[in-house]
């Protein structure tokens, strides 16, 4: 082959691979990445039939406690003022009712911070913190719990039972424990009549709290 035609035919290789090079894919460069699409979940939806099934099962077992409370009849006694008192929990170390019931649903620490604290609580006053959630998913209305927390009632002399070092009348706590069993069956009677309404009250007042529904559901 002349030299002519050499020269010719490595100009044409070097044509061809140059043109197949320019229309090739870039591989130099690193590709271009599609923008990432944010996923973003749908928000949960409070189901009201949950809410209410949920505190429905949460109401029947703290009756239960509530009645087991009045057969025991072991009730704390106001041994502090004359006249009327919620005692958390009395010297012989006797909760209320709340209390117990409380205490019965798990919450043993929070009713011995509470008894230590303000054991003349009223739960009536109580408008947020840890009883106030209790309250909220106790499937009770606070008004319930309220009327489950009744006051004991010292109607002695005050002056003999100082004397006494404060050991009240046993004459006197037979009478009052007589009393507090008619007041709880009272509140029981009540809280049985009252289920579906009071249901719905509980319903709306915990759906009104979703970060707390949505604890109860969960657990």
């Amino acid at each position: 082959m002349s030299r002519s035609r050499l020269f010719a035919s490595l100009a044409l290789v070097c044509s061809l691979a140059t043109s197949s090079l320019a229309s090739a894919p870039q591989f130099a460069r690193p590709p271009v990445q599609a923008d990432r699409v944010a996923v973003t979940m749908p928000a949960r939806t409070l189901d009201r039939a949950t809410v209410r099934a949920k505190l429905l099962e949460r109401r029947k077992q703290n009756l239960e406690r509530f009645r087991a409370y009045q057969a025991k009849g072991m009730f704390p006694q106001n041994t502090y003022v004359k006249g009327s008192l919620n005692v958390w929990i009395d010297e012989a170390g006797n909760l209320c009712a709340a209390a117990t019931i409380i205490n019965a649903d798990g919450h043993a620490e929070l009713v011995k911070i509470v008894g230590s604290r303000a054991n003349f609580i009223k739960l009536a006053d109580v408008t947020q913190g840890p009883l106030m959630d209790w309250m909220l998913t106790s499937g009770f209305t606070k008004e319930e719990i309220v009327a489950i927390q009744a006051p004991m009632v010292f109607t002695g002399d005050e002056q003999r039972w100082l004397e006494e070092q404060n050991r009240i009348d046993e004459q006197l706590r037979l009478a009052e424990t007589a009393r507090l069993k008619k007041v709880y069956k009272g509140v029981e009677r009540s809280i049985v009549k009252n289920e579906k309404r009071s249901l719905e009250v509980a319903v709306d007042r915990l759906m009104a709290n979703p970060s707390l529904a949505w604890k109860l559901i969960d657990a």
